[in-house]
């Protein structure tokens, strides 16, 4: 009986022991980029040059700003695209698929090397703008 006291004694104490070892894993989260990635030319006008308003959503009048997130990977190509803010999925998927088309001349650099950066870009759907923003 004193022998099974004792290994479960031992055994708790071993386990709090476990919980007191540091975790390895570094995390190196940036939180000021010192070059930013480069996108030549307006990506505000690229976006509106490169949308294509959706036909139900036209006849709906419907009209709104979409916020997309994607990372930008270390050779200035957009990954991980998603909805941050959305309206409907018809005008989702045609910002989600523009997204898609961003390609940066140069990636975010950290002391002089590339680094994978999260980046947000509003994507405006606005009936007015349809010919006179392109």
């Amino acid at each position: 009986m004193i022998r099974i006291y004792i290994l479960t004694f031992l055994f708790l104490f071993a386990n709090f022991a476990n919980g007191q070892i540091a975790d390895s894993t570094e995390i190196n989260m940036v939180t000021f980029i010192e070059e930013p990635p480069l996108f030549k030319g307006d990506l505000k006008e690229f976006i509106q040059s490169k949308l294509e308003y959706p036909l139900n959503a036209k006849k709906d009048t419907v009209e709104g700003t979409i916020v997309i997130s994607f990372k930008i990977d270390t050779l200035g190509l957009t990954i991980n695209h998603k909805v941050v803010k959305g309206i409907r999925e018809d005008l989702n998927n045609e910002a989600l698929r523009v997204a898609k088309l961003i390609k940066f001349n140069r990636p975010a650099l950290q002391k002089g090397r590339p680094i994978e950066v999260e980046y947000t870009v509003p994507v405006v759907f606005d009936l007015r703008c349809l010919k006179k923003c392109r």
